[in-house]
């Protein structure tokens, strides 16, 4: 076996590091803010924006670390090439002069936000407001995807049988009081951004296509319509806190409700 060379893996580690930290520094200037970042999963690679700010720090970290092994394996070189170089600056003032310059404009034009670096800065503002000015990119309220369904549905004022009928047509299955927004959409290889817009989009299913809309039927002319029984909606409907009686219109059960009147005739089905 060949014997193990600390120096030159040192070397080769730090060279490593470096590089992830510098594809990952690159890769974090793009993304959307963080809370768009994780309304609509954003990813690059595969990776989410999270990811990619474990790996800078993680590598960052691992460079600093074994670039103080690295001085140590090799101070003495490292030593004689300073003193040799500290010569040759005698003949270098100019440059030195010029190098150190650049360096203290590098720090002041980044604190007083001065050119180049301010275009630098304005263009990471413009992907970010690019991001944010998509139609599913802003969350409906702040961490909504941390949310669990019952929390979610109360908070946007959404019926939970809406949530169930619209997310079990897509054949989505989720426990109500226990999974996050997020659960569902990683479970189901979906953003949290498209599970509201298809809480939002219309349904299109025969049963919100009922002749006439259902907010102008009465109960009696719903419950014909779905071939049940109006006593068993009427308590149906009470079993939910909905007190009705055959006569009444559905709409207007949805307004004294609060709902929508495709989730009371939900409800009835």
């Amino acid at each position: 076996m060949p014997k193990f060379k600390s120096r030159g893996f040192t070397s080769l580690l730090m060279f490593f590091s470096f590089l992830i930290s510098l594809v990952s520094g690159i890769v974090l200037y793009f993304p959307p803010q963080g809370k768009i970042a994780q309304w609509t999963h954003w990813t690059f690679w595969g990776l989410d924006k999270e990811t990619w700010g474990a790996l800078h720090i993680n590598s960052s970290l691992v460079f600093f670390i074994i670039a103080i092994l690295h001085l140590y394996y090799n101070w003495k070189i490292l030593w004689l090439y300073i003193k040799k170089r500290a010569e040759l600056a005698i003949n270098l003032k100019l440059e030195l002069a010029i190098a150190a310059v650049v360096g203290l404009y590098i720090v002041l034009a980044t604190l007083y936000n001065l050119q180049p670096f301010a275009t630098i800065i304005k263009w990471n503002d413009d992907i970010k407001n690019y991001w944010a000015t998509r139609a599913e990119a802003e969350p409906p309220i702040p961490h909504a995807e941390d949310l669990t369904v019952t929390q979610f549905c109360e908070q946007l004022n959404i019926s939970i049988d809406t949530f169930q009928n619209k997310l079990n047509q897509q054949g989505w299955t989720f426990d109500i009081s226990t999974d996050k927004i997020s659960d569902i959409a990683q479970r189901h290889g979906v953003s949290p951004a498209a599970i509201y817009n298809l809480l939002k989009a219309p349904d299109h299913s025969p049963l919100e296509q009922g002749t006439g809309g259902w907010g102008r039927k009465t109960l009696q002319q719903v419950c014909d319509e779905l071939n049940c029984d109006v006593d068993a909606a009427i308590k149906k409907l009470a079993a939910n806190g909905i007190i009705a009686s055959k006569d009444d219109l559905i709409k207007d059960l949805a307004g004294e409700n609060n709902m929508r009147p495709i989730d009371v005739v939900n409800l009835i089905r």
